[in-house]
């Protein structure tokens, strides 16, 4: 009897299927390692608690059936990535993650197709997060923070419609009261609880595990890739996506 792959090993098999970004030309040597592995290094890391380079090498080096399932896997034409190439390769990541996670992230949005059935950062971020959308996101809803100059020049731009609270004493009269009222309401069964399921799946409610800024980017960024290729093993399996999402991915 063959026994089954592990949840772990099939999520990190997912890495290969997904889509990137356009690669940045660079200069001397290619690479011996594709920036895949490390993907796949940082899905094991985010997985099994593990927060630095030190961590999962000792984890890759253990001798069981999965461990050496996802060592072949870390393998290039018969050569394994040496401590330091560990070290410089994941303290480079956090650079390159969110076009990563903005890549994988309208790829999904094409299969899931949320916006057929229902509709569903700070200021200084939100123009950059804007030009990530998919077209077939009209609307922009954010809070009383988003309702900024540039946040509006982003939308206008991009025609889009920026839905947001008005400054000024409550009851509000205009126009617009109605619509946002609507809006918004959808906006807090959304968001809001997909921001509480999210620290609840990564321990997000306290301090963070890590130490240092960069293992503290990639610990949060590897954490939002994860979360997008629970969504993709969810949706190729029939599976929903929201709903036993938290116990699928502790099963792993």
């Amino acid at each position: 009897m063959i026994p089954a792959e592990s949840l772990l090993v099939s999520l990190v098999r997912l890495v290969d299927r997904m889509p990137t970004p356009p690669a940045r030309r660079s200069r001397g040597r290619p690479a011996l390692y594709p920036d895949r592995l490390f993907l796949k290094a940082l899905v094991i890391m985010i997985v099994r608690h593990l927060h630095t380079p030190h961590e999962l090498r000792s984890v890759l080096d253990q001798p069981t059936a999965e461990m050496q399932t996802l060592r072949a896997m870390m393998t290039v034409a018969g050569r394994y990535p040496s401590r330091w190439t560990w070290h410089r390769r994941l303290k480079a990541l956090p650079a390159t993650l969110p076009a990563q996670i903005g890549c994988l992230g309208r790829w999904l949005v094409g299969l899931w197709q949320p916006w057929a059935g229902r509709g569903r950062a700070d200021n200084e971020v939100a123009p950059r997060l804007i030009d990530e959308l998919p077209p077939e996101a009209r609307f922009v809803l954010g809070d009383i923070h988003y309702n900024a100059p540039d946040v509006q020049a982003a939308c206008d731009q991009s025609e889009r419609i920026l839905v947001v609270p008005q400054y000024g004493p409550y009851p509000h009269t205009d126009s617009g009261v109605k619509v946002r009222r609507i809006f918004h309401e959808l906006r807090s069964r959304a968001i809001e609880n997909f921001n509480e399921q999210f620290k609840g799946i990564f321990d997000g409610h306290a301090q963070v595990p890590t130490k240092g800024l960069v293992n503290t980017q990639r610990f949060a960024l590897g954490a939002i890739l994860v979360y997008q290729l629970a969504l993709l093993y969810r949706w190729e399996h029939d599976l929903p996506g929201r709903v036993g999402l938290k116990p699928f991915l502790k099963a792993a």
